[in-house]
């Protein structure tokens, strides 16, 4: 992995609870590595060394909005967030 930190480094991909009180996960073996969620969040999402989305410490400052959009946007649909 590169040099990214990551909200909760036990668990890179979650799931973890932001301060929203929004919980956000990403399925490591749905995950194809396009990045469209580090386009829509960037604040939330990175690519680690393997190429799958992890979820970064700065996530709690995209907006819960942003995030959905990333899930959303997921074309294998690898991000979880419970709504």
């Amino acid at each position: 992995m590169n040099s990214m930190d990551f909200k909760d480094a036990s668990k890179p991909s979650g799931p973890v609870t932001l301060a929203s009180g929004q919980t956000v996960s990403v399925n490591r073996d749905l995950c194809i590595g396009c990045g469209a969620c580090t386009a829509t969040a960037p604040n939330t999402f990175g690519l680690d060394g393997e190429g799958k989305s992890t979820i970064l410490a700065s996530a709690d400052s995209d907006p819960k909005e942003a995030i959905e959009n990333a899930k959303n946007g997921c074309p294998v649909g690898a991000i979880d967030t419970g709504e």
